[in-house]
């Protein structure tokens, strides 16, 4: 398979899984299944108690538009990934529609970057609530930029989102997604190589920021992802109970520690095919969007995941353009 389809694949499935978690994002399984009369198989118009209310179907959250935006910013700057740049990229993203669904840690970096005083809790050293899935939800398109190198999309990760998400808990999110994607791009790229990248990265990261004394008091991604993974084995061929015990044991909420591993489960259980790996992250609960996009990133990257229907109407309702981007990062990593 040429790299270009799995770098479609990757933005697509990232995209797709964010749209339709878009609409189910803060539910449980079984207030999703009560709420929309059963899992949700396709991308519908968020209700309107949900953060995506008032956004048409088919759009993305902050998730995919922060990755989407960080993409452009590196590809206009002749594929350059430094502080500058990770500066620069929030600065850009903070102009589109999607920043009023924006985390708080990601709205108090853009603040200081712009000159607006954070007071809030800022007597805290050690704020565990800072190990938010922030980094992770952004970072696939760093993994994509790497053209297969593992140590330099971790690297890059770690300079994307130091800015933003500089704690061992984020960071070795972000670096696991990052690596695993890195992976995907790779000839003989499988789910479990993917999986042990994604490990080196979670490891990395975390070690990273412990070194600058930015260690929180958080479970391990790392000894998360290998849990994650172990559950799904365990219950390979029943979806469903794969996602129950991910869901009770890993946890789907805002923490990396939570959404990070949970993706990898995910992943692992629905032996990376996109759709079904998208479907299981938009009807899990809790911070659905977020574990979709990744899992839809890594899935979609690895199959090289492709439907002319979706790509449409994620394109459309976002004044996006998948491919020409898809195109732009290929050509960049090919010299």
């Amino acid at each position: 398979m040429e790299k270009i389809q799995k770098i479609l694949g990757g933005l697509l499935g990232g995209a797709l899984g964010d749209a339709m978690g878009a609409a189910t994002e803060t539910r449980s399984t079984k207030q999703i299944i009560d709420r929309f009369n059963g899992l949700v198989k396709d991308v519908i118009t968020p209700p309107n108690d949900v953060f995506a209310r008032g956004f048409k179907r088919g759009s993305v959250t902050d998730d995919f538009s922060l990755a989407y935006v960080t993409a452009q910013t590196i590809l206009d700057n002749d594929g350059i990934i430094n502080d500058e740049i990770a500066r620069l990229s929030l600065i850009n993203w903070s102009k589109t529609p999607y920043f009023v669904l924006a985390g708080p840690t990601t709205i108090k970096t853009i603040n200081r970057l712009i000159g607006i005083e954070n007071n809030d809790n800022n007597f805290i050293k050690y704020d565990s609530s800072k190990g938010s899935d922030g980094g992770a939800m952004k970072i696939s398109p760093i993994g994509l930029l790497s053209n297969g190198d593992v140590d330099l999309a971790i690297k890059n990760a770690i300079i994307i989102c130091r800015i933003t998400h500089f704690n061992s808990t984020a960071l070795s999110g972000a670096c696991a997604v990052a690596a695993a994607v890195s992976e995907a791009l790779n000839e003989n790229a499988s789910v479990d190589s993917m999986i042990e990248a994604g490990l080196k990265g979670a490891l990395i990261g975390e070690r990273y920021a412990k070194k600058s004394d930015k260690e929180l008091a958080n479970p391990s991604v790392y000894k998360r992802i290998k849990l994650a993974c172990n559950i799904a084995t365990k219950y390979k061929g029943n979806i469903g109970k794969a996602m129950k015990e991910l869901a009770d044991i890993i946890g789907s909420g805002l923490s990396a520690s939570e959404t990070v591993p949970c993706a990898f489960g995910l992943f692992k259980a629905c032996e990376g095919k996109t759709f079904k790996s998208v479907v299981a992250g938009v009807n899990i609960g809790g911070d659905t969007d977020t574990v979709a996009t990744i899992v839809g990133a890594l899935s979609g990257t690895l199959e090289g995941y492709y439907d002319e229907d979706y790509l449409h109407l994620i394109n459309e309702a976002n004044n996006y353009d998948l491919l020409s981007l898809a195109k732009r990062i290929n050509e960049v990593n090919n010299g």
